[in-house]
């Protein structure tokens, strides 16, 4: 994937975070790990209501429940640099809602590679819920 594999470690990682995040109410509606080529790095996109709310003029308080988060579960690979916090009306999120749907509480991993959705070129990407 991309110019830089996404190791499975990562993946599991962010599913655990996700999951974290469900049982702190600060469920997500839309996390996915997503190449910027234009910088070579994978960034792990989340965004829901309760983000929402913190973006961005509290934006510091969105990622410290991030970081929490990610701290309680003891996560070894995935850092809070990783994370880019979105709002839920981001042109990619609402493409990807269209693209595909889970339940508010599901996860999968859906890869898509060198894809155009909605005027977005996208890379490679891997979706873990879109809700």
């Amino acid at each position: 994937m991309g110019e830089k594999t996404l190791v499975e470690g990562l993946l599991d990682d962010s599913i655990e975070l996700v999951e974290k995040l469900d049982v702190s109410n600060d469920a997500p509606t839309l996390a996915a790990w997503y190449f910027y080529e234009d910088v070579d790095q994978w960034r792990l996109l989340i965004a829901g209501p309760p983000f929402d709310q913190l973006l961005p003029k509290k934006e510091p308080i969105a990622y410290q429940k991030i970081s929490v988060a990610i701290s309680a579960a003891g996560l070894r690979s995935l850092s809070i640099s990783m994370v880019k916090l979105i709002q839920s009306d981001d042109p990619l999120a609402k493409a990807l809602r269209f693209l595909l749907r889970t339940p508010p509480n599901g996860v999968m991993k859906a890869n898509f590679s060198n894809t155009t959705l909605n005027g977005i070129f996208i890379k490679e990407m891997v979706i873990l819920r879109s809700a």
